[in-house]
């Protein structure tokens, strides 16, 4: 028999916020959705049911224990089925890959500590679109099936496999009507006849239910009674309640015994053409953007200090701050929370935590690296150091300030700053004086200067000052390591580069010898008709510092001014956009005498340095315009089909001029979402042209939405809108008058000129580097550490410990370069000892390449093993009896701290580390 079966999936998706409160969620779900499935499944011995997150789980356990208890009776029983399992269902484009890890590792620890249930169907009902590494990343947390609503790129099929950029598969099924497919039970034949068209198999799959919305009590009826009608006719399928997991089954057996040629689509899912992925909330609300990159990047820094310092010190980490602030992640990374797309009241919570975050989580990681250089530094009787601190996984030359302080009469003047393993003097100029009392020396400096650090570890720089002495000068106004103000200036020169600024508009030009780099810089304001999902306008621009736009409007200048340092040249421009001047015809031939209603106000500081090839670009917005999508432009001197992007664990390839597809009449009947050529990054973004041998990498600090038409890279600053959906297509017509974006602003980015291409120019490093810092601390030998050794338990001192260094610092290093460390993290179980110097370590190769690769400690191993990516172990990597797949892999070294193994391109290895001191 070879009818047709039709698998109806009872579920409820469960936004934890959106159009209501975390609080009215909850109670929504709870009491009126997960209470009445239990009340049908009591009555209906066929019924079935699925649970998405395991944040509404946590805190039924906690609010509700009896209804927890039925739940898990169910869920005992195969009845209520856990789809996906995430801690909460995040968004998989926006944060890093490392987040995304976490929502899956934290949700099925709890799955399996509280049912003891391994979950295989990934299940994405709601997130916008899904990055290249999704399957790889599932595949690796153990799942065997995904099923998902949004981004297919060709919408032929339901059923296929999905291949990531690392060439992972992961079978997978594509809801072409949306997870409410089946919500309207009076239609279950028409939905079916819609559905069998794109069916890879005879078994459907149809979705019954819909965004905090109750089961409906007369399904399984409903289904008997259609059963009951269409059984004699052959071309009429059979309905049956089912779970996920069960389709999967059967789909899986069918394609294995009638030998199924499955179809196979590759790289991200992230198109509009069936299904809406809603790229503009990419820019909406640009502060949770910012926010929470810098939130989800401190985060990182912190555990992997945090896991040294546990490792050479038993007291006073910071394991329990570590784990609060994940859950606080985990929470806003979720797919209404991360892209901004609900109502005003549900972001208090996360503004409340980036307000918060020098007294949280940023004092957390300075309490840390300040223990580890107490225990890993050795001042001698030196009077004052800077320690640099670099957490990635390379060496690093970077720019660091450092804020140190003086005694009264202990320093008059900053001669130099000293390295201490090699004795070498380092250029230092004087951002930032604060004297005491006339006479009395320095109380306070900040520091600017290039430090070389080493890979995830730190360098010591002394710092050599003069004191006070009688007879002499002791006044530091004309120190030589001040900058001076140079205003006349609009042309510079670093390293082998040419920077010319306009210093009526602030747009600069980059050259090398006679050729062109970029033209850029420019601020463009455009009319923005959208709401929290899309962008929309009638006018486009209507002004640009270029002059483009409403003849109306212009900027006026309000500022130029130059700062040159020993090190630093810092550019300042201020210019103000006014709606209304006067004259405003003969533009050309009559001089503005009148500007009036002024709302927008653009700060932009251009930094370039010695010894370093890029270009940083802090740019302040004010605004109070209303209705306007403000970008940032950059004019190159070459076109192209395609660019490369970061994505989360590599990098990613995509096509240039989508918006112009917007003009096609075909596209715009066929496509479910009008295409804008609109994409998020993750930390970087490369236009290169081979031919001729040149490119741009700009990185940024959470500012992810971008385009490239044409020659030119736009960067979405902001998106001011007032509604969360102006038709009501995408959710409720409610007002959102806090995403009008009337703030003050600030936006970090760099630019990197290079030769060759994105791997020439390891755009991928830039990326992690621009936004994972190194910091830079101050230590005088007033407040010199006493050091007490991590005893053995006979009471001696551990021997490998007592390694307080007095040059610097590092815990590991990785070659080659595009071999990069993601993690560094203590197990997420607790089953080993206590006294165990167990860490996760997560490493992933992003260039597309494979190469054998190792990585050095400073401490010897004990033992290494391969674990997948929430840690469950895959095979013995030290020793003698490693298994076939094992056997290009090898410990190494003199003092066994040497790892050496082969890594895929685009692969995420991760491994279980026990060191050996």
């Amino acid at each position: 028999m070879n009818k047709s079966i039709v698998h109806v999936v009872p579920h409820s998706h469960y936004d934890a916020i959106w159009i209501f409160s975390k609080e009215e969620n909850f109670d929504i779900n709870c009491n009126f959705i997960i209470k009445k499935a239990i009340e049908i499944l009591k009555n209906e011995k066929d019924f079935k049911f699925i649970i998405e997150q395991t944040y509404l789980l946590e805190n039924i356990e906690t609010s509700y224990p009896e209804l927890f208890s039925e739940i898990k009776q169910f869920i005992k029983d195969g009845r209520i089925e856990i789809a996906g399992g995430e801690y909460l269902m995040s968004d998989v484009m926006l944060p890093s890959g490392e987040v995304l890890i976490r929502e899956i590792l934290e949700g099925k620890n709890y799955v399996k500590e509280k049912f003891g249930k391994n979950i295989l169907v990934a299940w994405g009902a709601d997130e916008f679109g899904y990055n290249a590494q999704w399957p790889q990343i599932l595949k690796d947390c153990g799942y065997k099936y995904f099923a998902f609503r949004r981004g297919v790129t060709e919408p032929l099929v339901s059923e296929f496999y999905w291949k990531g950029i690392d060439g992972t598969s992961i079978l997978s099924h594509w809801m072409p009507l949306g997870y409410r497919a089946g919500l309207d039970l009076s239609l279950l034949h028409e939905t079916f006849e819609q559905l069998r068209r794109q069916s890879s198999t005879r078994h459907v799959l149809m979705p019954s239910g819909s965004g905090s919305t109750p089961p409906q009590p007369e399904l399984c009826d409903t289904i008997d009674k259609y059963n009951e009608s269409a059984k004699s006719i052959i071309e009429n399928p059979l309905m049956k309640v089912s779970t996920p997991s069960e389709f999967f089954e059967a789909l899986e057996q069918e394609i294995e015994e009638k030998n199924i040629h499955m179809s196979i689509k590759k790289g991200e899912m992230y198109s509009g053409k069936a299904s809406f992925v809603f790229p503009d909330s990419t820019s909406t609300r640009s502060w949770i953007k910012q926010g929470f990159k810098e939130f989800e990047t401190y985060l990182l820094m912190l555990e992997r200090w945090n896991t040294i310092l546990h490792l050479i010190s038993k007291e006073n980490d910071h394991t329990d701050d570590l784990k609060k602030y994940w859950k606080q992640a985990l929470f806003f990374a979720m797919h209404d929370s991360l892209p901004g797309t609900g109502i005003d009241a549900v972001y208090d919570e996360m503004r409340s935590a980036f307000d918060k975050l020098e007294n949280t989580l940023k004092k957390s990681y300075m309490e840390c690296i300040n223990k580890l250089s107490k225990i890993l530094f050795r001042q001698d009787n030196k009077a004052h150091h800077i320690l640099v601190f670099n957490s990635v996984s390379w060496d690093t030359k970077e720019w660091v300030e450092a804020r140190v302080n003086f005694d009264i009469d202990e320093a008059i003047e900053i001669m130099e700053l000293r390295t201490i393993n090699s004795n070498e003097i380092v250029d230092v100029e004087i951002l930032d004086l604060e004297l005491h009392e006339k006479d009395r020396g320095i109380k306070s400096v900040q520091l600017g200067f290039v430090a070389r650090i080493p890979s995830l570890g730190f360098s010591a720089y002394e710092i050599i000052f003069r004191k006070k002495e009688k007879g002499k000068n002791n006044n530091m106004d004309h120190s030589p390591l001040l900058a001076y103000p140079r205003s006349y200036e609009t042309k510079f020169t670093f390293d082998d580069f040419t920077l010319e600024i306009d210093a009526e508009t602030g747009i600069f030009t980059l050259m090398k010898a006679d050729r062109l780099y970029f033209i850029g810089n420019e601020v463009r304001i455009e009319e923005e008709l959208g709401d929290l999902y899309y962008h929309k306008d009638v006018t486009g621009i209507i002004k640009s510092e270029s002059g483009e736009g409403i003849p109306f409007g212009v900027f006026k200048k309000e500022k130029y001014s130059v700062l040159n340092g020993k090190i630093r040249t810092k550019i300042v421009f201020q210019n103000k956009y006014y709606a209304i001047r006067w004259p405003y015809r003969l533009n050309e031939k009559l001089p503005t005498i009148i500007y009036q209603h002024s709302f927008l106000t653009v700060r932009k500081e251009i930094s370039i340095y010695k010894g370093l090839s890029r270009i940083d670009c802090t740019t302040y917005i004010e605004n109070n315009h209303p209705h306007v999508r403000i970008r940032v432009k950059f004019d190159v001197p070459f076109k192209g089909y395609t660019y490369w992007t970061g994505t989360q664990f590599g990098a990613i390839q995509r096509p240039t001029n989508l918006f112009y597809l917007n003009k096609d009449p075909d596209v715009l009947k066929k496509w479910k979402e009008i295409p804008s050529g609109t994409f998020p990054s993750v930390e970087w973004i490369d236009f290169s042209n081979k031919e001729q041998d040149m490119g741009v990498t700009l990185t940024h600090l959470g500012i992810p939405s971008h385009e490239i038409r044409d020659n030119s890279m736009y960067l979405t600053l902001l998106r001011g809108v007032e509604t969360l959906s102006g038709d009501g297509t995408k959710g409720p017509c409610i007002a959102t008058p806090d995403a009008a974006e009337k703030r003050p602003y600030t936006f970090k980015y760099s630019l990197l000129p290079h030769d060759g291409d994105w791997r020439d120019a390891s755009s991928y490093k830039e990326g992690i580097a621009f936004n994972m810092k190194p910091t830079a601390i101050h230590i005088s030998n007033k407040e010199q550490p006493k050091w007490s050794p991590i005893t053995n338990e006979a009471g001696s001192a551990d021997t490998m410990v007592d390694t307080t260094l007095s040059n610097g610092f590092s815990f590991l290093s990785i070659s080659p370069k595009n071999v990069i460390l993601s993690t560094l993290k203590l197990p997420q179980d607790s089953s080993h000892s206590s006294d165990a110097k167990v860490v996760i370590l997560r490493l992933y190769e992003t260039e597309g390449k494979t190469v054998t690769a190792d990585i050095k400690f400073h401490y010897p191993m004990k033992s290494a093993l391969y674990v997948n990516l929430i840690e469950d172990v895959k095979g013995d990597i030290y020793g003698d009896n490693r298994d076939d797949e094992d056997k290009d892999i090898a410990i190494s070294g003199a003092n066994k701290n040497i790892l050496n193994f082969t890594i895929h391109g685009f692969k995420i290895i991760t491994l279980r580390i026990e060191f050996d001191f």
